[in-house]
């Protein structure tokens, strides 16, 4: 008895040292790491006050190293239009996101929103404001009571979206921002102010290369005048395009 007397005076000690530090690393992790400022990085379309409440939209999120293991570790849920959602703590109490935002390919108008979609045709981003350098897609036939961020558009023949992906991509290589975009029966169509550039259904890259010097010549030739610029079957060894003026 004597024996196990002084072993349980030995343990003792141990088992309230070890607790005491559980204590204090609990207080340590709960009043140190006790989030106080999230910054926010790369974000374009997303505003910061966005990302910031999409991260606190969590009772636990006032713990900067619950944060960090839900995006790092859990793999937390992010927003439909963000490719990545890395974060890192600057402190104990800064959490540092670092977003990269999903490109998108055009959006479509639904009411006076602009909803936003990658190049698989997936709504990604919606707002009341536009994005600079997205072009805005018109001839998509679709229920728009159906379409919900994270998902395709529910259009009848989504192979479309390949199309305009390539557009798109060019449009951007060349710095050229039509008005709109028009994908009706499977051709596609430009239209800078009044003038429509007719594109077919191929060969994108070769015929978007022209659209800028062909409209500085159609100002000189035939300044503020509507028309059709046909580019349909237009080729590199094409010696020259078609301009037909509206009647």
């Amino acid at each position: 008895m004597k024996k196990k007397n002084t072993r349980k005076r030995k343990i003792l000690p141990v088992i309230l040292l070890v607790l005491v530090f559980l204590m204090i690393a609990a207080a340590v992790i709960v009043l140190l790491f006790r989030t106080r400022e999230i910054e926010v990085e790369g974000s374009t379309y997303y505003s910061e006050n966005t990302i910031t409440a999409w991260v606190q939209n969590d009772k636990l999120a006032v713990n900067t190293l619950y944060v960090m293991a839900k995006y790092e570790l859990l793999d937390g849920e992010v927003p439909s239009g963000v490719e990545s959602f890395q974060v890192s703590l600057k402190n104990p109490w800064t959490i540092r996101v670092e977003v990269k935002e999903k490109e998108m390919t055009g959006y479509v108008d639904i009411d006076g929103t602009y909803l936003y979609f990658d190049e698989n045709g997936t709504a990604i981003f919606r707002s009341k404001r536009l994005v600079d350098g997205v072009p805005r897609v018109e001839g998509l036939s679709f229920d728009a009571s159906k379409a919900e961020l994270g998902k395709k558009l529910p259009v009848e023949d989504d192979s479309i979206f390949k199309d305009i992906a390539d557009v798109s991509q060019s449009l951007k290589e060349y710095s050229l921002t039509p008005d709109r975009l028009s994908c009706a029966e499977g051709s596609v169509s430009l239209y800078f102010g009044v003038v429509e550039v007719i594109l077919g259904d191929s060969g994108y890259d070769v015929k978007i290369r022209q659209i800028e010097p062909i409209l500085a010549k159609l100002n000189e030739l035939y300044p503020n005048t509507s028309g059709a610029l046909h580019l349909e079957n237009y080729t590199s060894e094409s010696d020259s395009v078609r301009f037909v003026p509206a009647k």
